[in-house]
């Protein structure tokens, strides 16, 4: 069923993503590379390139193989954030079938959580929200902080939605305090929905202090983009505390910048709303009402509405009355009324769900927890003795573990500095291909081999962007014979071979140049020819047993020791 659905999915992408184009690279070499080698190029690639779509499939198609369910639900989310329309919908429940299939609570929680998202930015709101209570039943159980403060962040934007501003800053406190230590898009996000929850309940001065903190932290955190939408804000309290002109310059430029920016027509309608307010006031009553319309085509064409958007009709239905045209507005008080319905249906529906649905169990979690608590209490004596003399095992035990693990690393250690480079255990490689049946010449063979011995001389495989199909160009092979000769002389696969070389290469520069155990991780990523920290680190604990921070410790020690 999952490959049923992926086939359909890519082939639906491969319509829907912009200007994109089948990639010429072949599959089978992407699916070499790792999912953060993978990852790392999908985000560096153009929007929509050819590359792009290439590296999606692969990653997507990599964890299909492997059967790797995590790794699959991530693929479809990296398609899923470069698509646009129905597609998103269409991978986010890829997400959440996969994940059940995984049966992994906060995997499936953050399934949900992304679902409603790509219904929260529709502005489909009773979607979100049926999907964020789905999220939050099994995120509930689980310990990870940041999908559950996501979630309060949501549902703080629907208690936004519905008008409980008290109860939207009452989440957003927690999210603010978790985000700042843990995500700066989550932090930057939280301070401009506090400041519109202020805004609403006409705390302008509070409003104002958030907005400037936004502003300062954006640009100290290097989130630029964000800092547009604190601008309009600050332009939105201006329209309400009658600072017109002020007001206009703010709007004026912000609107500007989020049209550049696209895919954002509730911001966009949002300040076309306070720039007809602020020019009506002004006296501009023509210009104004072109601004009113907007705010009624969205509704007419999108079935958006907020309820401060809703006096853009009062506005229209006098414009037209001074005007003496009683069709215009008769037609704006009709649909005037029809938006009021439509809020209130909206609203009350949102607002009854996340009591029962939201609300309400966390107050029965809470009274849950104090139940706990308190039979705790009464039993305090007997499961302190328990626990202490757990917790005391457990120390020693982990006292155990991690003087055992050291020790082991030490004597790796000193066992690479004498020059003996032991290898852990791991599988080895199967080869199927004995010498007798490789099926490729003795000829070729003793050239592949003499050109990897040059290559191992040259170094060449410092180079960042060497890979298996960069190997088989520069050796004059094609990646079959380059894979079964190296898989059957040298006992590993390309790119394990490959890194394996840049590992033995940075050991012998630091043996020889013990200035490097200085370095920091980053930089002796770079001297050993990766492109990732990430697969650095997990290269060298493969190739020798203990990671390169260790590594660097023990030589630093023996450096200051010297």
């Amino acid at each position: 069923m999952i490959g049923k659905r992926l086939s359909f999915l890519f082939l639906l992408a491969m319509f829907t993503m912009k200007g994109q184009e089948p990639f010429d690279m072949a599959s089978d070499t992407l699916t070499d590379l790792g999912y953060d080698v993978l990852f790392d190029r999908i985000k560096s690639a153009a929007k929509g390139s050819r590359k792009q779509g290439g590296y999606l499939h692969a990653y997507l198609a990599k964890a299909k193989v492997e059967d790797n369910l995590g790794e699959l639900v991530q693929g479809y989310k990296n398609y899923l954030h470069r698509s646009v329309g129905r597609t998103k919908l269409a991978y986010a429940d890829s997400m959440v079938l996969t994940s059940k299939k995984a049966g992994k609570p906060d995997l499936i929680g953050a399934a949900y959580l992304t679902k409603g998202i790509v219904f929260y930015n529709s502005k489909t709101y009773k979607e979100a929200l049926e999907n964020y209570l789905l999220a939050d039943q099994y995120l509930a159980g689980t310990t990870n902080a940041y999908l559950q403060h996501k979630l309060k962040y949501n549902i703080a934007l629907v208690k936004y939605y519905t008008e409980h501003y008290d109860e939207a800053l009452d989440l957003l406190r927690s999210c603010r305090s978790y985000f700042q230590e843990n995500s700066v898009p989550g932090y930057l996000n939280t301070l401009l929905l506090q400041g519109r929850c202020h805004q609403q309940m006409k705390n302008y001065g509070l409003s104002r202090s958030v907005n400037r903190l936004g502003l300062m932290e954006g640009e100290r955190l290097g989130y630029p983009d964000l800092t547009l939408y604190f601008l309009q804000s600050e332009g939105i309290n201006h329209t309400m505390e009658g600072n017109y002109l002020l007001a206009l310059a703010h709007l004026d430029s912000s609107l500007h910048l989020i049209r550049a920016r696209g895919n954002d027509f509730a911001n966009e309608v949002l300040s076309e709303f306070y720039l007809g307010k602020s020019h009506w006031e002004l006296g501009h009553r023509e210009k104004a009402v072109e601004y009113f319309k907007k705010v009624d085509a969205s509704f007419t064409n999108r079935g958006y509405m907020k309820a401060e958007l809703l006096s853009a009709y009062p506005y229209l239905t006098e414009y037209y009355s001074s005007s003496k045209n009683q069709e215009l507005r008769l037609q704006y008080l009709k649909k005037h009324i029809e938006a009021i319905n439509f809020m209130r249906s909206q609203s009350q529906y949102l607002d009854d769900k996340i009591k029962d649905g939201y609300d309400l169990k966390g107050i029965q979690r809470e009274k849950q927890y104090m139940e706990r608590i308190l039979w705790i209490k009464e039993r305090r004596e007997h499961i302190g003795i328990a626990i202490g003399l757990f917790l005391i095992l457990l120390f020693i035990m982990q006292a155990y573990r991690y003087q055992r693990a050291r020790k082991i690393y030490r004597k790796r250690f000193e066992a690479i500095i004498n020059g003996q480079n032991p290898q852990p255990k791991k599988p080895k490689v199967k080869n199927n291909f004995p010498s007798q049946k490789l099926e490729i010449s003795k000829e070729k063979i003793d050239m592949v081999l003499a050109n990897l011995e040059d290559f191992e001389k040259k170094r060449k495989f410092l180079d960042k962007k060497m890979s298996a199909r960069k190997l088989a160009v520069i050796l004059e092979v094609n990646n079959k014979y380059l894979s079964l000769i190296i898989t059957h002389y040298k006992g590993k696969h390309v790119m394990e071979y490959i890194n394996d070389l840049r590992v033995d290469h940075i050991i012998a520069q630091m043996k020889q140049d013990r200035k490097l155990a200085h370095y920091s991780n980053r930089s002796l990523t770079e001297e050993a020819g990766f492109n990732s920290e990430r697969t650095f680190t997990k290269a060298f604990k493969s190739r020798v047993g203990i990671t390169p921070i260790f590594f660097m410790e023990r030589l630093e020690a023996e450096q200051n020791v010297g």
